[in-house]
């Protein structure tokens, strides 16, 4: 659009109508890394989202960061929205934001010159740089042009003032501390433009914390993004008083759901898993899950060196999977699976899911009946609060080299599923019932409120168990009977060379804890094959060839082989993982 206009302090020529809204093409101003996006109706799409999808009649919108007007103007022109205040701190954008506004017909919107902090208010300096969108209160990050003294609005009492419902909040690293003492409990969405550049991935975790401390939950996204979206938890997660990252148990939630009725036919059931270097099993695993009816898969991966990540964050952006790296990671902290059980009921996926279970990527549900689909599994057993399926390992087949194929059918022998009393102990993983009963997750077991009447507690045969609701300490159970309705399918081993790179890897629940063994001995069981998985193989197939015919994911499927190979062959050259062969052969091949 060609004009010819004046601002109070820029000439420009052009209008640029982006996402609908019309603003000012000043190019020193709107530069060539914002100007293209803006053209491509890709610039602020994050918050422009959330917002929209946010904002409700008598919402008062409080906007930390004003950029060139295009929030505040999509906000305002909400029908019904009470009132927008945007506080902006470079004084060079204000008649920018004004003409933004001017070119859109809107009125009434609070525009305040100045910086927000969690100090008194008092004035402060303000680094202005040549990229407007970069300057801040901190001198550090990038060179400046020149430093401006400006009012400080302590964010304590703008928000007392202000009294908003919504708070977008994008002011360059700044928001780092600047909620940790504030009252949000009126907020009901938080949209933040977060910047870990500027203050480190460990700062972006305590801000998280703090936020879910606070009572809020992540909205999920279907593709990575720096904007992030925070929603006020519709149903009680207790927390402590003070949010101490040094102590698991701060972070470590007590539920509260409200009492549910029984669905049995379009239920939503969530998996949480930890991995790492798990790269050439994931498209199988996933495939599995989904085609048997699992709706939210949520992973946490750390210190990936395989493209583990990388299929994961694809696997994100295609809306299949919700990835984050595991906050222990950047915590410093050794515990991984603990850390991601904590911060898994945070997580929108779980508050809006009707079951759960926490699982691993060599487990597969095999469910016996139908279609081998949950919804079969959860008419045949009738309601229930929680349904522990013990595993069934299976060994390492005598496959020494790995093969690239499906874990399901080239390890298909098992032990027995009736083994002799000394051996009938056998771990288990429990979907659970998130209802009034849940009072904690735990990765092989819930632990549910002794206080709120009877339970209803089964077995992989629907048979009723007391065993965990009575010891909490208890993570297994007698196997024997326990297989009639569903089974955990567990392939721990795989090959033997893919084991290596196991035992190399470490073990995804404690960081630097070996894979022993012991672990092989334990569970390299093959002597019968009387469990099958050929009731879920079309639906199976289908979901994994539509996985497969993504290229970009089917590209980094076989990169993922490729490393793993690689990974072999430097083991294998190494005296340590020599010994370690050999002594299978030896004891228990």
């Amino acid at each position: 659009m060609e004009v010819s206009r004046v601002t109070y302090m820029y000439d420009y020529d052009e209008v640029i109508v982006t996402s609908g809204i019309k603003t000012p093409f000043i190019p020193h101003i709107i530069t060539p890394k914002i100007e293209k996006p803006m053209r491509n109706n890709r610039y602020e799409k994050g918050k422009l989202k959330g917002l929209q999808s946010a904002l409700k009649p008598g919402d008062n919108v409080l906007e930390l960061g004003g950029g060139i007007g295009l929030i505040s103007t999509a906000a305002a022109q909400v029908k019904g929205v009470s009132k927008v205040t945007t506080i902006e701190a470079n004084p060079k954008i204000i008649p920018v934001i004004h003409e933004t506004h001017r070119l859109n017909d809107v009125q009434g919107v609070d525009l305040r010159s100045g910086v927000v902090s969690s100090g008194p208010a008092q004035d402060v300096d303000f680094y202005i740089r040549k990229d407007f969108w970069a300057s801040s209160m901190e001198p550090d990050s990038r060179a400046y042009e020149s430093v401006e003294k400006l009012p400080n609005f302590d964010i304590r009492e703008l928000v007392n003032e202000i009294k908003p419902n919504v708070i977008i909040c994008d002011i360059e690293g700044a928001e780092l501390g600047l909620f940790d003492k504030v009252d949000l409990s009126k907020v009901r969405i938080l949209i933040l433009q977060v910047h870990p550049k500027v203050y480190g991935q460990e700062n972006l975790l305590s801000i998280m914390n703090m936020l879910m401390h606070k009572g809020f939950s992540i909205i999920p996204e279907k593709k990575p993004s720096s904007v992030w979206r925070f929603e006020r938890a519709t149903q009680n997660i207790s927390a402590p008083s003070e949010p101490e990252l040094s102590t698991l148990e701060v972070i470590k939630p007590q539920l509260d759901f409200p009492k549910k009725s029984w669905n049995d036919s379009d239920p939503k059931v969530m998996i949480s898993t930890c991995m790492k270097d798990e790269g050439p099993f994931i498209l199988e695993w996933i495939a599995w899950h989904k085609s048997i009816g699992i709706n939210n898969i949520v992973v946490f991966s750390n210190d990936c060196t395989d493209g583990t990540d990388l299929i994961l964050d694809r696997l994100h952006a295609m809306g299949l999977v919700h990835h984050m790296p595991n906050p222990a990671a950047v915590y410093g902290r050794p515990d991984f699976q603990p850390i991601a059980l904590a911060y898994t009921p945070h997580f929108n996926e779980f508050k809006t899911s009707d079951f759960y279970i926490s699982m691993d990527v060599d487990e597969f549900i095999n469910i016996r009946h139908g279609t081998g689909k949950i919804t079969d599994l959860l008419k045949a057993t009738g309601p229930f609060d929680a349904l522990s399926i013990s595993e069934l390992n299976h060994g390492s087949n005598q496959k020494e080299d790995y093969e690239r194929g499906f874990v399901t059918e080239l390890f298909e022998k098992h032990q027995r599923e009736r083994p002799g009393k000394p051996r009938s102990l056998r771990g288990v993983k429990t979907l659970v019932n998130l209802n009034d009963k849940l009072r904690q997750i735990r990765n092989h077991r819930p632990d549910l409120h002794k206080d709120r009447g009877d339970v209803t507690w089964l077995n992989g045969s629907s048979q009723p168990i007391d065993i965990f609701h009575e010891q909490d300490d208890k993570n297994g159970m007698d196997c024997r009977g326990a297989y009639d309705d569903v089974v955990l399918e567990h392939y721990p081993l795989r090959s033997l060379n893919s084991y290596l790179v196991k035992m190399f890897r470490g073990d995804v629940v404690v960081k630097g804890k070996m894979v022993s063994q012991r672990y092989w001995r334990m569970r390299n069981r093959q002597s019968d094959h009387t469990s099958t998985l050929e009731r879920q193989q079309i639906g199976f197939q289908k979901a994994y060839a539509d996985l497969i015919a993504d290229e970009e994911l089917s590209l980094l499927h076989e990169a993922s082989c490729k490393a793993h190979e690689d990974r072999i062959a430097e083991l294998l050259k190494d005296p340590v993982f020599q010994k370690r062969k050999k002594w299978v052969f030896a004891e228990c091949w």
